[in-house]
């Protein structure tokens, strides 16, 4: 496997939700696994809370930046990843992966997220930044988009 290609697709957007689905319905029709690292992570701490209580939030952030990084060795595999998880494993990911961020529109977001218009705005800038591609999304039809995204992966090999 030529080690510069992306080995991995990863879907972000600024509604996690939408990601997932999006993520998951990506990965089934390429045959990919399919990865919410959120929910690896919850996994992994088992009861977030309570974990919280008797070790620390040091402790907690730790097993989440251990359990991306992980995630980011994994090979054919569409993760969904939220925006704060993104932004604290992005340099583990921007080398082996096909980021794509799905750009919905602000009211989408303020309906749909706890996110508020001035942070919509930078963090809407800071993922144009990152991403390996940007979809604007228009219309919020979930297979609609996914057809839009594996359009525009057609003819990339990275497994």
């Amino acid at each position: 496997m030529n080690k510069n290609l992306p080995n991995k697709i990863v879907i972000i957007s600024l509604c996690e939700k939408f990601s997932n689905e999006i993520a998951k319905m990506i990965s089934q029709d390429l045959g990919m696994l399919f990865c919410n690292a959120r929910e690896l992570i919850e996994y992994e701490l088992i009861d977030r809370k309570r974990v919280e209580e008797i070790a620390s939030v040091k402790y907690v952030k730790d097993v989440e930046k251990k359990v991306l990084k992980n995630l980011a060795s994994y090979e054919n595999v569409c993760i969904s990843l939220s925006y704060e998880h993104f932004m604290t494993s992005y340099k583990s990911f921007e080398n082996n992966s096909l980021i794509i961020f799905l750009d919905l529109p602000k009211n989408y977001i303020k309906e749909n997220e706890m996110v508020s218009f001035l942070d919509y705005d930078e963090r809407k800038k800071n993922l144009s930044e990152l991403s390996t591609c940007l979809v604007c999304v228009r219309k919020l039809d979930k297979n609609f988009v996914k057809d839009k995204v594996l359009k525009i992966l057609g003819g990339i090999l990275w497994i």
